[in-house]
């Protein structure tokens, strides 16, 4: 039930931040905005359902754990 409590706050806010965008025809803005509120609203329901949202930082911590652990090898080898 929570759940939709706020999904339900963040499409209102959404609908109030979004409107100018209607108003002014800045449509590829408005579907950034929506992209960017959906990614959101399906992170808060993840969340709120327990499950384990999609995280970026394991993606970023796989491309540059090479590299942190050459510089923490060559930094504590001395």
């Amino acid at each position: 039930m929570m759940v939709y409590l706020y999904i339900l706050a963040l499409m209102a806010l959404a609908g109030i931040e979004g409107r100018p965008l209607i108003r002014e025809k800045k449509w590829a803005e408005l579907v950034v905005f929506s992209i960017l509120t959906l990614a959101g609203a399906a992170v808060i329901a993840m969340n709120s359902l327990a499950f384990e949202p999609y995280r970026v930082s394991m993606i970023i911590d796989l491309v540059f754990r090479p590299y942190t652990s050459f510089f923490k090898n060559i930094l504590t080898s001395f």
